[in-house]
């Protein structure tokens, strides 16, 4: 009989030491799938120099670029870039189709409510662009004209609420925003300071100059599905890169500034 208990006793604290080495491992492998080292993710990122854009050569540049490179050497994780138009590629994230967006995305709380958000790496304010010899010199002469925005952008946003008794031309693209001033067909774009500087910088023959003053200075960070994992490891990441200094040298590469 004694022996039985032995045995039986034996058996049970084997059970018991399997049972605990099998949670242990699952700890681990659920541990090891929320972090990103080892991952392949697919990140969606809008078209918005200098932010992210396309060189001669079609490569996909920009302030961005560079950030998602550093992070991904950081935390250890490799990527797929999918540029998109900023409206699908939200959609997206909201859907979980992508595991990141970039391209210098406003973080507001409407989008808050549907998205994830990092903490903000950049803070970018608006500016109008209007033709030279145009009569607009202030934000407040923008009532009561026509408005070319990007869809879905922080612009788009700002002038719907504030400027209602205008007619807002809404496109698809920025590009198009600023031809659109260009050729008179509408009296000015709104966008952040940032591109408006970057387009007369690049386009020598431009009709347009900046007016008014900067307003609504929107914080920006990457997006992710609404419960994703990966936010926090990222947040970790942009404070390290952002101490180091890494952050300031590519601030400074694309915008010839240092972060605040």
């Amino acid at each position: 009989m004694k022996q039985n208990w032995k045995r039986l006793i034996a058996c049970l604290f084997s059970l018991l030491l399997a049972a605990v080495a099998f949670t242990g491992c699952g700890n681990q492998s659920s541990q090891d799938d929320s972090s990103l080292k080892g991952k392949k993710l697919t990140i969606g990122i809008g078209t918005y120099a200098p932010f992210s854009y396309q060189d001669q050569d079609g490569k996909q540049i920009g302030y961005d670029v560079d950030l998602l490179d550093a992070l991904s050497k950081k935390l250890e994780f490799t990527y797929d870039l999918k540029v998109m138009e900023y409206d699908p590629m939200l959609i997206s994230i909201q859907n979980k189709e992508i595991d990141m967006a970039a391209g210098q995305i406003s973080i507001t709380d409407e989008r808050k409510q549907k998205i994830g958000f990092s903490d903000p790496y950049y803070y970018a304010g608006l500016h109008a662009a209007v033709k030279k010899d145009s009569s607009i010199n202030s934000m407040d002469d923008l009532h009561g004209k026509k408005i070319a925005v990007e869809k879905g952008t922080a612009a788009h946003i700002y002038v719907t609420k504030n400027y209602s008794d205008s007619d807002i031309i809404v496109f698809p693209q920025q590009s198009a925003a600023y031809l659109e001033v260009e050729k008179g067909a509408a009296d000015a774009t709104l966008y952040d300071i940032p591109n408006v500087l970057y387009y007369l910088q690049t386009h020598a023959d431009s009709t347009l100059r900046i007016a008014g003053e900067e307003v609504q200075k929107v914080p920006c960070g990457l997006a992710f599905p609404k419960d994703s994992k990966y936010i926090s490891q990222i947040n970790q990441a942009l404070k390290e890169l952002k101490d180091d200094g890494t952050i300031d040298k590519i601030q400074e590469k694309w915008l010839s500034t240092k972060s605040s």
